[in-house]
């Protein structure tokens, strides 16, 4: 018997110059698998461009987020630097509010005339500037805090120490007779106590000085100044803002020169600073 064929398509090509027509058979089943390859790849196709498009969506994501990010931080840096800049307005504020204040008023006393004391080597030239004054000790009581130079004149932790006290020795050395401490220029120079300023100008070495008598007791300078905030006579109080740090006179940096002298003798201002 013989066997039976499955079903077939047949394809005929028929010439048009009258050549033998040839004839294709397909099968069913190569046909439906030809189809289900087409439709496959139809589907392929579609997915990869979902996925293509998909994929551009992702990355324009994450450039967006990337930029984003980038914008928080800068929007973060000025923040913290706003805060800071408020930080300082506030303290700048609150010793502008001190320094405006009404003065505290310092007790007169009977003194004698002023005795100029120049100090060993400070100024040299035929029109120096005395800027160290002896006032007499009479009717003075030291017991009050507030008239000890006990504290830091720029604040601790905005400045540092360069240069040390270093006393004369004999007529030749001249010695140091104060601290340096280096700080940003126009940074608050306070009193280190209450009293009275005796001198307020210009100084050949020091260039612009603050000098203010303590009732008497002790007398304290502050030199290299960029501005003057007090004029001489005025009466101060301890932590009022007097100065600005500055790099006039004889300096090649910005720093605060300051002393401390004791009946016309320059002590250690390290002897009175705390954390010294």
């Amino acid at each position: 018997m013989p066997k039976r064929q499955g079903r077939q398509l047949s394809v005929l090509i028929i010439p048009d110059d009258g050549s033998s027509t040839k004839e294709f058979k397909l099968g069913y089943g190569l046909i439906r698998g030809l189809l289900l390859a087409e439709l496959l790849l139809f589907v392929l196709v579609i997915l990869g461009g979902v996925f293509y498009s998909r994929s551009l969506y992702w990355e324009s994501e994450a450039l967006r987020l990337t930029r984003d990010n980038q914008s928080l931080q800068n929007e973060m840096r000025q923040v913290t630097e706003l805060a800071d800049a408020v930080s300082r307005m506030k303290r700048v504020e609150q010793q502008l509010h001190a320094m405006l204040s009404p003065a505290i008023q310092v007790p007169e006393i009977p003194v004698e005339e002023p005795v100029d004391v120049e100090a060993p080597a400070l100024t040299t030239g035929v029109e120096r500037k005395r800027t160290v004054t002896r006032v007499a000790r009479r009717g003075l009581a030291t017991a009050d805090d507030r008239l000890l130079p006990n504290v830091w004149p720029v604040g601790r932790f905005d400045g540092i120490v360069t240069q040390e006290f270093d006393p004369p020795s004999g007529t030749v050395r001249e010695g140091h007779l104060g601290i340096d401490i280096a700080a940003a220029e126009g940074a608050i120079i306070t009193a280190t106590a209450d009293g009275r300023v005796v001198f307020a100008g210009e100084d050949e070495i020091l260039g612009q000085v603050v000098s203010i008598d303590h009732l008497g007791v002790y007398l304290t300078r502050y030199g290299h100044n960029s501005a003057l905030l007090v004029r001489t006579g005025d009466s101060v109080r301890k932590g009022q803002p007097v100065a600005l740090v500055g790099n006039t006179g004889r300096t090649t940096a910005p720093h605060l020169h300051y002393e401390i002298w004791q009946q016309g003798t320059a002590r250690n201002p390290r002897d009175f600073l705390p954390g010294s």
